[in-house]
């Protein structure tokens, strides 16, 4: 009896060694500091490794940080349109950059019954390193009543940011908007300040930016009345602003909810005749993903300036709010 036992022994203690220690579904993260972390890794770079754990949110790493790991399957990036391109100019890995963008072809939804003919087209491109990120956007709008010419514009907004660490860092923008049939044919809004980015992820965004800057309108030749007001074609109002950039995918990353926009306080007037006192521009909406370039948008937008004439008589407001809704099909990369 002893005997069946002694031989008996090996497999029990391989039996109970099998039980305690899963073959398979699980990555594992070994840590300089001695922790060990399972899961499933969803991310890796030569900087960081973003590892899901099955009992909280993803959990992002810097690679310094691990000493070893062991994959359940070889790690392979998805080369999709969500993810963006990576490059390394000049086969250079430590500074590889992230490169994604996108466009929109964008329904005006309306609730009369005029005959009508909108083009809107919006884009964005952006270029990223850890320590950079070049952003271009842009915006044409033509939108026509019964025959009539009532929008024709277009807006560009090239924003360079600078990292100090993987949270702050400091931007400069130049927001560029030029109307083809209003007297006030131009707006340059040049701003410069901190920025916080409370996720570092490809898929998702939560910054909030604080900006000091100036903005710039002028007039064309023929408007009398803002020649009586300013007794100049140019006008400007120093500002403060604080805009925010949010996306969050949800529902098996096929859907997406997002918002963006910007608050801005006018600190001085140009005339006493004329008030500008604030301004809000914002979005807000949800995307869904065919695929990973095709997408389907529903936004709601607001333009408001909350502004007025300083009379005789007291303050004559201007009613200088908009809401906007839009479907949109776009694509992305």
């Amino acid at each position: 009896m002893m005997n069946s036992v002694t031989r008996l022994r090996p497999l029990l203690i391989l039996c109970l060694l099998l039980g305690a220690c899963p073959l398979h579904g699980a990555d594992i993260l070994w840590m300089h500091n001695g922790d060990r972390l399972s899961g499933k890794v969803e991310e890796m770079t030569d900087k960081m490794v973003r590892i899901k754990l099955p009992y909280g949110q993803p959990l992002t790493i810097e690679r310094s940080a691990i000493m070893r790991w062991r994959l359940d399957k070889p790690y392979k990036p998805k080369p999709t349109a969500k993810g963006g391109i990576d490059f390394s100019p000049l086969g250079n890995a430590e500074r590889t950059w992230h490169m994604t963008g996108n466009g929109d072809v964008n329904i005006k939804l309306k609730s009369n019954t005029s005959r009508s003919n909108d083009v809107n087209l919006k884009g964005n491109l952006e270029v990223a390193n850890m320590d950079w990120r070049y952003t271009l956007e842009g915006e044409y709008n033509y939108e026509t009543t019964d025959g009539k010419t009532d929008n024709h514009d277009y807006q560009l907004k090239p924003i360079v940011d600078v990292f100090f660490d993987q949270n702050w860092f400091w931007r400069s923008s130049l927001d560029y908007e030029y109307d083809l049939i209003d007297t006030n044919y131009l707006s340059l809004d040049l701003g410069s300040g901190p920025g916080y980015r409370f996720w570092n992820d490809k898929k998702r965004r939560l910054e909030l930016i604080a900006q000091g800057g100036v903005r710039h309108a002028y007039w064309s030749d023929d408007n009398d009345a803002i020649m009586e007001l300013f007794g100049k074609l140019h006008a400007s109002y120093p500002f403060a602003n604080l805009g925010w950039d949010y996306r969050q995918p949800v529902w098996n990353e096929q859907v997406e909810l997002f918002s963006k926009g910007t608050y801005i306080k006018y600190l001085d007037q140009d005339t006493p005749l004329f008030t500008l006192n604030q301004s809000v521009n914002g979005s807000i909406g949800m995307r869904y993903y065919f695929n990973d370039n095709v997408r389907l948008s529903w936004s709601s937008e607001l333009d408001w300036d909350d502004a007025w004439f300083n009379g005789p008589d007291g303050r004559i407001g201007i009613d200088g709010k908009e809401w906007r809704q839009y479907i949109s099909l776009g694509a992305s990369f």
